[in-house]
């Protein structure tokens, strides 16, 4: 009997470490999700600040846009 209580003890803990494995990966997954929304609003600001510069250029040649 006591053997029973203890393999299922041992099957719960098996459980509790696996959904806190699928935890610790899901927090990855989004970490790494927020680091892509910070690229990309950093590159849509390099863009733009291009198009800035390209527009000013223009202009000081003479060119309309």
């Amino acid at each position: 009997m006591f053997e029973l209580f203890t393999v299922g003890l041992e099957m719960q803990k098996r459980v509790i470490d696996a959904q806190m494995k699928g935890i610790e990966v899901a927090r990855d997954m989004v970490d790494a999700a927020q680091r892509q929304v910070e690229v990309s609003r950093a590159a849509g600001q390099a863009g733009e600040a291009n198009m800035r510069a390209l527009k000013g250029w223009m202009t000081l040649w003479g060119f309309r846009s």
